[in-house]
């Protein structure tokens, strides 16, 4: 009997501590139960139009920075939610650096694209700051109008690629390398931070750009350094470090990107990326594959 009595006490003690252990933190886990549901609002207002609130921690991070890393969180979650996919792997996580300030989601039209969504539209309706605990919160709602290619991934068409280096001094020369499982004509673009996209092949010196299964595609060839052709990167005027991105193109028909091109100085055609994304959402999702390449350029 006293050893019931005993246990029974060390039972009441044992709830009483658990009781009060949890009372004292009620309040903290509120807050982050209110902001997850704000998190997680999504409404679909029809014709691929969404209203969804997106959300950043600030920290280590300006109000500015926590503020597009918020809005595309809501872009991130519209195409999921629109495509019903993940696309965490899709996605990019551009960093760029300029006066030795970090500057997050350079390519943020970019990072929102997927080869089964695009954000086209993008609208504030509010925003502000609040706070989850010890943590400021900047939390975004936006309106977006997301839209996809038609169609599946062709799975016996892919295509590699790679630079022949990730980090780069102003003025170095890139080479890039290719093969395609299939047969194809390749587009390769150059996009820079500020959302310029130039296309370095096809040029007017290689206007050929059929590529054979299992064939090698080097830029520049043979024939390129024969009649002194390079591509050399360089940084943006007014910065010292920065980033940028080759997308490489492969489509099994012939697709003249430069229709919607302007000429630029630099012997290239020239576009804003939201042109090129509006193009290629055209393209049915079986007839093209890209592959992305970011690299880093310094001083």
């Amino acid at each position: 009997m006293k050893n019931y009595l005993l246990i029974l006490i060390l039972l009441l003690v044992v709830f009483s501590c658990s009781h009060i252990n949890t009372v004292g933190k009620e309040k903290p886990q509120i807050v982050k139960t209110v902001h997850q549901a704000d998190e997680d609002k999504l409404k679909d207002l029809g014709n691929g139009y969404f209203e969804v609130i997106g959300k950043a921690f600030i920290q280590n991070i300006t109000p500015e920075e926590a503020r597009e890393q918020a809005i595309l969180d809501a872009c991130k979650k519209a195409i999921e939610y629109y495509s019903g996919i993940e696309i965490s792997s899709r996605s990019l996580d551009i960093r760029s650096e300029s006066n030795d300030k970090i500057i997050l989601d350079q390519f943020s039209s970019l990072s929102n694209q997927t080869t089964r969504g695009i954000i086209l539209e993008k609208e504030i309706i509010s925003e502000k700051i609040d706070s989850d605990g010890n943590n400021l919160v900047k939390i975004v709602n936006l309106k977006v109008k997301v839209c996809k290619q038609s169609g599946e991934k062709d799975p016996y068409f892919n295509i590699d690629a790679t630079l022949n280096r990730s980090y780069f001094q102003d003025g170095d020369e890139m080479e890039l390398t290719s093969t395609s499982s299939k047969d194809c004509f390749l587009t390769i673009l150059n996009i820079c931070s500020n959302d310029s996209v130039y296309i370095i092949f096809p040029n007017q010196y290689r206007k050929d750009n059929f590529l054979k299964s299992s064939k090698v595609f080097d830029l520049p060839d043979e024939n390129d350094r024969k009649l002194g052709i390079s591509f050399p990167v360089h940084l943006l005027p007014g910065r010292d470090k920065d980033s940028e991105m080759i997308k490489i193109l492969a489509t099994k028909k012939k697709v003249n990107f430069t229709s919607f091109y302007s000429f630029s100085a630099y012997g290239t055609y020239k576009s804003a990326l939201e042109d090129l994304q509006r193009w290629l959402i055209k393209i049915p999702r079986n007839e093209m594959e890209e592959v992305d390449i970011q690299y880093f350029i310094y001083k």
